[in-house]
């Protein structure tokens, strides 16, 4: 795999190794591109979105941020929902937005950079702007809640897609695939 601050050159799945070199990548260069695989963000961040993330002060993040952060031998891109501790001693409870449960505690040891935005196909998302943060806190205060209402959102989603789908490959122009 390669880690790269280009994003043309962006790796894919992530060793055990790549903990270290993505660390001192940021710690160089003060930011890194990483093309997010897997689901528990859904539908904010989407598998092969390519995520640019910062290094960042630990005690400036706040509730809302979307953080990569280890656990053990992997990477992971979850939000911070919750903030315990005080400001010397703050830790931080991380959730996938799609996740029914918490992942647990993060403390400034584990948390390696902030992802400031998405690429998607041609579409650029800053999370710093005022409405993504706006939204990064609403979500915050939901995820911790989603056991409840992501079934019920994810099924509509889904649905909806299929829709889309059936409705495009009947009515899409010629030469349209």
């Amino acid at each position: 795999m390669e880690v790269s601050a280009n994003p043309s050159l962006i790796g894919g799945e992530r060793r055990f190794d790549d903990i270290a070199q993505i660390a001192k990548l940021l710690e160089r260069q003060g930011r890194v591109y990483l093309r997010v695989h897997g689901s528990s963000m859904l539908p904010w961040v989407r598998p092969g979105d390519v995520a640019l993330i910062r290094c960042a002060a630990f005690d400036e993040m706040t509730c809302g941020d979307v953080v990569l952060f280890k656990r053990e031998s992997r990477l992971f891109v979850h939000r911070l929902v919750e903030k315990h501790g005080t400001a010397g001693d703050t830790q931080f409870l991380t959730k996938g937005d799609a996740h029914p449960r918490p992942d647990g505690i993060v403390d400034r040891g584990l948390v390696l950079g902030r992802v400031v935005r998405l690429y998607r196909g041609d579409k650029q998302i800053n999370l710093d702007s005022l409405r993504q943060l706006a939204l990064a806190r609403i979500i915050s205060k939901l995820s911790r809640r989603s056991a409840y209402w992501y079934p019920v959102a994810r099924r509509v989603a889904l649905t909806a897609q299929s829709l889309r789908r059936i409705f495009y490959s009947l009515w899409a122009p010629d030469g349209v695939s």
